[in-house]
């Protein structure tokens, strides 16, 4: 698989997981906001519950209170709280659960209650359905309210006994029945049953929390797994990316190093020979394919660089040499000759120039033709340079003139029999394939010698040639048939 294709998959992977952890926080937060919300109403509908009992249980002490005291603050604080609970009149700024306490016990010269006004006021029961209850919930406080309002009709009608009892004085009669009223078995069971159906509501609104908390918790702990398994695996995620980029990545790279130092050292020949099925694949491929194409142009330039080599060192070889014979010419003659004479000079030695020229060489050409004085020049060549020493040199400088060039020679008697030789080989029968009989060669050699002739290259090579025409002048001159004859002499 190509790599940017397992990048793409592995980052489409993390966006889910990603995703997943998003997921599990935002579940997190509606589960707690959902918990929140249930713990609020809880607290609410536990809170008006409370509220309700409490009401009745102020009703309760005002009633008797003023059944006992007959004062009218109790009377007042009675219609009060009957008017707050139902809506009708809006509580005090410090409305509490201990407000009616602290007024029972504030005493007759305590102020009237200053209530603060609201804009809508609502009665208690208006203010526990609006908290959200249940059909049974709804049930056991209707039940409730309707028991609290029976309740209330007994202790106005033990208020009104009191009322009575003052309009008739003197009569204790009325008064006692109130006090009956509120202190005897039926208000205490009428009581019990008020409070039985809130015992109820609280303990189903408990348990209703309960169970909320129980779904939320559950719910939390779902959210958390979610959340911890999509953090592992991004984790997991990350580690094996890592990983395989370092195994898919690591080991290419250093190919192509290795490739790239030994290209570096001249072996073009080095290929990087990846088969990943991945980028590094086919950069290897490119790479090979250029690499090819880069060795087959330096093998052509290679090729042609020694080619060009070669035809300089022909020409270097041609501008120095004789083409024909392959002997040094007059050029690379005059050089060894002042690099001979250095030496010579330098190590006071004595040196040598000779000057051959073939006798009578201009018939062979005439009657056998150029090819065969070719042959003979070659014959004649190869004769002089095998006759001498390796630090001796032989060239031909035209036609059939050769110069030798003699380092380090011995007095003028070994010249003498070194020229003797050199005529002796000359002379030998030079066997041709288009000669009817073998060919003798004559010639003539003209020496000066360092020092006692000369010591420049111009001055010994003019003498030596001087030195082979005097020797030439005193051969006899034969016409073309006599020259010719004595080019081919008669066999046996």
């Amino acid at each position: 698989m190509l790599i940017r294709n397992k990048l793409a998959w592995h980052r489409s992977l993390q966006m889910a997981l990603t995703l997943m952890c998003a997921l599990a926080v935002v579940q997190l937060y509606v589960t707690y906001r959902q918990y929140a919300r249930a713990e609020l109403h809880l607290r609410q509908s536990d809170a008006l519950v409370a509220l309700m009992q409490k009401s009745s249980d102020d009703l309760t002490q005002m009633a008797r209170l003023y059944v006992v005291t007959r004062e009218p603050r109790f009377r007042s604080y009675y219609r009060s709280i009957w008017r707050i609970r139902a809506g009708q009149e809006a509580p005090a700024a410090d409305y509490d659960a201990t407000y009616w306490d602290r007024m029972a016990v504030a005493g007759a010269s305590a102020p009237l209650v200053v209530m603060v006004p609201a804009s809508a006021p609502q009665s208690l029961m208006q203010r526990m359905h609006d908290v959200g209850l249940d059909a049974e919930e709804a049930r056991l406080l209707s039940t409730s309210h309707q028991r609290s309002e029976a309740l209330i009709a007994l202790e106005e009608e033990a208020m009104g006994l009191v009322d009575k009892a003052d309009a008739d004085a003197g009569s204790d009669s009325p008064w006692r029945r109130a006090v009956d009223l509120l202190h005897g078995e039926q208000y205490r069971h009428a009581k019990a049953q008020i409070m039985q159906p809130l015992s109820d509501l609280r303990q189903r609104l408990q348990s209703r929390s309960a169970l909320q908390w129980q779904a939320a918790e559950a719910q939390l702990s779902r959210a958390i797994w979610m959340a911890a398994v999509a953090l592992v695996l991004l984790a997991l995620n990350a580690l094996l990316v890592s990983v395989a980029l370092a195994r898919q990545v690591r080991r290419p790279i250093e190919a192509l190093q290795a490739w790239a130092h030994g290209v570096r050292q001249g072996r073009l020949e080095l290929r990087t020979r990846l088969s990943d099925p991945n980028e590094f694949g086919e950069l290897s491929a490119a790479i090979d394919q250029m690499a090819d194409a880069v060795q087959q142009n330096h093998s052509a330039l290679r090729e042609e660089v020694e080619r060009r080599a070669r035809a300089e060192e022909a020409v270097r070889h041609l501008a120095n040499h004789d083409a024909l014979t392959g002997l040094p010419s007059l050029r690379l003659l005059h050089d060894r000759l002042e690099r001979a004479l250095l030496g010579a000079q330098r190590h006071k030695q004595r040196l040598a120039v000779l000057f051959v020229d073939l006798n009578e060489f201009k018939p062979v050409n005439d009657t056998y033709g150029h090819h065969m004085g070719d042959e003979v020049l070659k014959v004649i060549g190869e004769r002089l340079s095998t006759s001498v020493r390796e630090a001796d040199t032989v060239g031909r400088i035209g036609g059939d003139e050769f110069v030798l060039i003699l380092p380090d020679v011995g007095d003028d008697e070994t010249v003498q029999r070194l020229c003797d030789k050199l005529l002796e080989q000359i002379a030998q029968p030079i066997h041709l394939p288009e000669a009817d009989a073998p060919l003798v060669v004559s010639a003539a050699i003209g020496v000066a010698v360092f020092p006692e002739d000369g010591s420049s290259v111009h001055m010994l090579l003019r003498l030596a040639d001087r030195d082979m025409y005097r020797r030439k002048s005193r051969r006899p001159l034969l016409d073309k048939g006599e020259a010719l004859q004595a080019w081919r002499p008669a066999v046996g």
